[in-house]
């Protein structure tokens, strides 16, 4: 498994799978760091890419993968549910991320 730049590796997104994770901006310091390490967790067999938009009240990760089996992994661990909001991938699932989660996967949590 190796992670790509997202620019480079989405230009062949038909071929991708979709994990968007959606997370209250005051869930996490880095919540980008948090996928990633969840991510690496779950040993995926396949690469990988990150993505993440902030606004003021919601930090929303996207991440792309090569494998149908690796992004499966993350829908579990995650409780993803299919919702297919941006055309053109493979396949598309949405989560929340909260306390309990951050908490789950070891990493400090924001008071």
């Amino acid at each position: 498994m190796a992670q790509f730049a997202w620019p480079a590796f989405t230009k062949r997104r038909h071929d991708l799978h979709l994990v968007v994770a959606h997370a209250p901006a005051s869930v996490c310091e880095d919540l980008a760091a948090l996928m990633k390490l969840l991510i690496e967790r779950l040993q995926p067999e396949g690469d990988f890419a990150l993505s993440s938009e902030e606004t003021g009240s919601e930090t929303v990760l996207f991440c792309a993968f090569e494998r149908a089996g690796d992004a499966s992994v993350l829908i579990d661990a995650l409780s993803a549910q299919e919702a297919n909001k941006h055309p053109g991938w493979a396949s598309e699932f949405h989560c929340s991320i909260d306390k309990a989660t951050v908490s789950a996967v070891g990493r400090k949590r924001l008071p």
